[in-house]
């Protein structure tokens, strides 16, 4: 077992760490966000299972990167038969190019966006100037500044997926799950507490939680690129407060009472990257309908059989 012993973890429950003008950054980090047109483009492309119909998919991303995307449906979904969707967000320095290891979905008469995050993928290219540039790797981009911030861009970028998913005729809007492991995980909660629109969060192995624990216990990227910053750029810790103040904006503990939407978490207890108790503190501030499954001999990931278990938790909700 890696962290605290499972029993306190069930207990932990640390102080939030919002800063006075939390709420007011994100309503209006949001409302600027709205006031931009998605200019949606989707493309056909082929693809060998003749079941699905497979599109490239581009949209305006927050302020100033174009965003891309994989658009799956299953072939009868239309204005006359929506069906529900499913956005995947991925992990850090990772990409979501995979068709197939979505197609469950498929069958079940879901459509999924799989969407590639800014300056992590060839097609989602970050045009973003960052004030304090990026020492230790996309983290740190703008750390300095919330507004500057890199994940305010990723952040609103995924909350616009919602739109776009919202803007299609062929969804139920009703039925909008968000889903992710790792920097997917974080981003799924943190859009759903930006967006009304999501109805259920899957959340495996979240990255984005109670920073300050996940620094002081990690055990390897992208943590690492805080202890980074600090080591090289910031040895003696002057600009500490300012950047816990940053974090303290996108940390997904701050995020968690505001999640309206069915949560499913899923933590590996030897997690050396993502400590487990980081995802208990948002867990144990959550205010709604939710379930986390817990995998003791598992690290970052690996326990497959978990996708049992988000099949379940959607059958339950959507039928």
């Amino acid at each position: 077992m890696f962290d605290m012993p499972l029993e306190k973890m069930w207990e932990y429950k640390p102080e939030l760490s919002r800063n006075e003008d939390f709420n007011s950054f994100w309503k209006e980090t949001i409302a600027d966000s709205r006031k931009q047109e998605l200019n949606v483009e989707i493309k056909a492309v082929e693809y060998p299972v003749e079941e699905v119909r497979v599109y490239d998919l581009y949209y305006d991303g927050f302020k100033n990167s174009r965003i891309y995307g994989r658009y799956i449906l299953p072939g009868d979904a239309s204005p006359d038969n929506q069906v529900p969707a499913v956005i995947m967000f991925h992990g850090y320095n990772y990409n979501n190019i995979v068709i197939s290891n979505i197609l469950h979905y498929s069958l079940m008469g879901y459509a999924v966006l799989l969407l590639d995050v800014r300056g992590q993928n060839p097609q989602s290219p970050d045009h973003n100037h960052y004030e304090n540039g990026g020492p230790a790797g996309w983290m740190t981009k703008g750390i300095l500044n919330p507004y500057n911030y890199y994940y305010r861009f990723v952040y609103m970028d995924c909350v616009r997926a919602v739109d776009v998913i919202k803007s299609r005729e062929e969804i139920d809007n009703n039925r909008i799950t968000v889903e992710g492991g790792s920097q997917g995980g974080g981003l799924s909660l943190a859009v759903s507490a930006l967006s009304e629109d999501v109805r259920v969060v899957l959340a495996d192995i979240p990255y984005l939680c109670h920073f300050r624990r996940a620094i002081e216990l990690y055990n390897g990227s992208p943590y690492s690129e805080i202890y980074h910053y600090f080591k090289i750029h910031d040895s003696l810790h002057r600009t500490e407060e300012q950047v816990y103040k940053t974090l303290s904006y996108f940390d997904c503990m701050n995020l968690a009472p505001m999640i309206k939407a069915d949560v499913l978490i899923s933590v590996g207890l030897e997690d050396t990257v993502c400590p487990p108790s980081t995802a208990f503190a948002v867990y144990n501030h959550l205010d709604t309908e939710k379930e986390i499954r817990i995998y003791p001999e598992y690290g970052h990931g690996g326990f497959n059989q978990h996708n049992e278990e988000k099949l379940l938790f959607l059958k339950k909700r959507f039928g």
